[in-house]
């Protein structure tokens, strides 16, 4: 068996955990496996409190559940629960903690730091490693894994565990953390575009109904639970535009409402829907409708008149 390790570089930012527990990490780095720089299991034979909020910069951290009751991360406020056989993905950005340790808790994990660009990693070319990361920036907060994840993690630790001779050790590894990680990615579980569909739907109805609210990509990003890259990805998907371009849209018809009742005064439109000036908002309406706000204005009233006439 391999032995414990208290983490120390490069595990600097890893979770405290409970000084009862039996954690064992180690570092595939030296094994030829850079972007695995943390490979680690735990097994708590007590119950212990849960760890202080994080975040891994750089890193998909990707954990599943062995043995267990059931538990829970705070996944950027929304809670995430955990079950046997689950598995919980926490992306670089997105701030989560377990909330304790159960009696018999046992987890398999591992941190996959995302390469700088046009850097191939685990023997894959850059256009394959470009797509592999693409498609782990997509994996949900939760999905079930079922028991062939458990067994991949299983092989994982048995080649590294059982096989020293350094060559067939080196390639036995790259192909068990490149098999685990399309076995994430392929996982029938882990593709939800129904579920997906169903936040999109939620959050654009919210943001048309609350257009003059501050909304950041972070906030949304953490609103819906999934990374700013995957929610920007899924938008663009589903209405051909970025959020913000999305919200801009939802304010714009929140003006042409506002400037249609009378006496509506366009410096007062333009704040009380978040923009900074009545300037910026008279160049994104112009934009979007080809006119000013009071030309169109004008047209409206016109267009009035003529229909009662």
């Amino acid at each position: 068996m391999c032995m414990q390790l208290k983490p120390k570089q490069p595990f600097e930012s890893l979770p405290t955990y409970p000084t009862d527990s039996e954690v064992t990490v180690v570092d595939l780095a030296k094994d030829g496996m850079p972007c695995i720089p943390v490979l680690g299991h735990t097994h708590y034979s007590r119950r212990g409190d849960g760890t202080d909020p994080h975040v891994h910069p750089g890193m998909i951290e990707i954990l599943y559940c062995r043995r267990g009751e059931e538990l829970s991360f705070d996944c950027s406020g929304k809670i995430v629960p955990f079950r046997v056989g689950d598995v919980f993905v926490a992306q670089p950005e997105t701030p989560h903690f377990l909330r304790k340790y159960p009696k018999s808790l046992s987890m398999c994990w591992l941190w996959f730091r995302i390469p700088r660009a046009d850097t191939p990693v685990a023997g894959l070319t850059v256009s394959e490693t470009r797509w592999q990361v693409s498609r782990l920036r997509e994996l949900p907060a939760r999905f079930s894994g079922g028991t062939v994840i458990g067994r991949a993690f299983r092989r994982l630790w048995q080649i590294y565990d059982t096989v020293h001779e350094r060559t067939p050790r080196r390639l036995l590894l790259r192909e068990a953390v490149l098999h685990l990680l399309m076995l994430l990615i392929d996982s029938p579980n882990a593709n939800r575009p129904e579920q997906d569909d169903d936040v999109l739907e939620s959050l654009m109805a919210e943001m048309r109904a609350n257009p003059a609210h501050d909304w950041t990509i972070d906030d949304m990003a953490r609103k819906v639970a999934m990374s700013a890259p995957k929610l920007n990805l899924l938008f663009k998907r589903k209405t051909g535009i970025p959020p913000h371009a999305f919200l801009v849209s939802c304010r714009m018809a929140a003006a042409k409402e506002r400037l249609a009742q009378a006496g509506a005064r366009v410096t007062d439109v333009a704040l009380q829907l978040g923009f900074p000036s009545s300037q910026h908002f008279a160049t994104q309406f112009k934009r979007e409708t080809g006119m000013t706000p009071s030309d169109w204005r004008m047209s409206q009233q016109k267009s009035k008149k003529e229909t009662k006439a």
